[in-house]
């Protein structure tokens, strides 16, 4: 063989060891455009706990970045001309329930927020981190249900911290907001609770009735713009009375959200001992 053909074939071994090289390089540059590409936003509402969660690409406004600052997640941008309303549920996670409302809501385009016992978050951990990850919104119910306003700032004080303790080994963070078991709320648990208050306006007595239908009649009878809607994930009645409303209320032209979602899509900023009772009734705390 000839020592220009020799020198020629190491050419073209070296030459295309160049384009593989150049090939792996630009692969793992776009491998990681895409992976950077994954937003991380930090908050909602000003003073409302601390969490870092992922929100959809594309999905929050320029800026908001900057003002979503200290809160439990980020907020998905919500068509504001469409009548919103929030579902919430107490008393989870639940085995089975949980996931098929996350489900129902994914299927729908809806969100929702979950108001957890402690004690069930921590036997249900992946639960919690399901409903965080699925971009619905993880908040607190009290440790074991008690209600606070007979327990003293001490007891209070107890449930929240053994309620936060097993929620943020998931979530990295306290819970932004909070529902006070039985709604039971007086000037000790708005002093000693830091986070918002959450209510209700619209009680579908799920708890009480057991019932699919009632719970649909309930809502679709009373649903309008700035609504909380109270419910309960531990009823299988429950369940799939969210199976059956959610397109419903889509086709009369509802946005189902979160609670924070309908929040700071009406613009409303809350923080620690206000009263939220929906988007259309905030009662300010004053020490």
């Amino acid at each position: 063989m000839s020592r220009r053909r020799r020198t020629r074939r190491r050419w073209n071994k070296a030459g295309i060891a160049v384009w593989i090289a150049l090939a792996v390089v630009i692969a793992a540059g776009g491998l990681w455009f895409i992976r950077s590409g994954k937003t991380n936003y930090t908050s909602v509402n000003d003073g409302i706990g601390e969490m870092t969660a992922k929100a959809n690409e594309g999905l929050m406004d320029k800026g908001t970045g900057e003002e979503l600052k200290e809160s439990l997640y980020v907020p998905r941008k919500i068509d504001k001309t469409k009548k919103l309303i929030a579902f919430s549920f107490d008393d989870g996670p639940a085995r089975e329930n949980t996931d098929r409302i996350v489900k129902a809501l994914d299927k729908n385009d809806a969100r929702a927020t979950f108001f957890m016992l402690g004690q069930n978050a921590k036997l249900y951990p992946e639960l919690v981190k399901e409903v965080m990850d699925s971009g619905n919104e993880v908040a607190g119910h009290s440790w074991n249900h008690p209600q606070l306003t007979r327990i003293g700032a001490s007891g209070v004080q107890l449930q929240m911290e053994k309620m936060n303790g097993a929620i943020s080994k998931v979530t990295g963070s306290d819970v932004g907001l909070l529902r006070p078991p039985y709604g039971a709320i007086n000037d000790t648990v708005k002093a000693t609770v830091d986070a918002p208050l959450i209510l209700w306006s619209i009680d579908t007595l799920d708890w009480k009735t057991l019932n699919t239908n009632a719970t649909v009649n309930t809502i679709l009878k009373q649903a309008k713009d700035g609504d909380i809607v109270l419910m309960h994930d531990i009823h299988k009645p429950s369940v799939a009375a969210v199976e059956k409303v959610l397109p419903q209320l889509k086709a009369k032209g509802f946005e189902v959200c979160t609670v924070s979602e309908l929040l700071e899509a009406k613009g409303i900023k809350i923080g620690k001992g206000d009263v939220v009772i929906s988007a259309n009734q905030i009662n300010k705390y004053k020490k």
